[in-house]
């Protein structure tokens, strides 16, 4: 093989991983972009939790409540 033929290989070879290298890319940024929307909704979720007043608060310092 004439060093032109190998450096066309080597070129062809390096193209074909740069695009699989972005294909990759493309799908981590999709997967994170969902992640994070993901741990926004729950954040929001724990803080709608948090703010909510607790509606038997003696069963939450361990007290029975009064049904048993």
């Amino acid at each position: 093989m004439s060093e032109i033929e190998d450096l066309q290989v080597r070129i062809a070879f390096q193209e074909d991983s740069i695009e699989e290298l972005t294909r990759s890319l493309l799908r981590q940024e999709r997967r994170v972009a969902e992640l994070e929307q993901l741990l926004d909704a729950v954040r929001r979720r724990l803080l709608e939790l948090e703010q909510k007043p607790h509606h038997n608060a003696s069963a939450s310092h361990g007290e029975v409540p009064p049904h048993y």
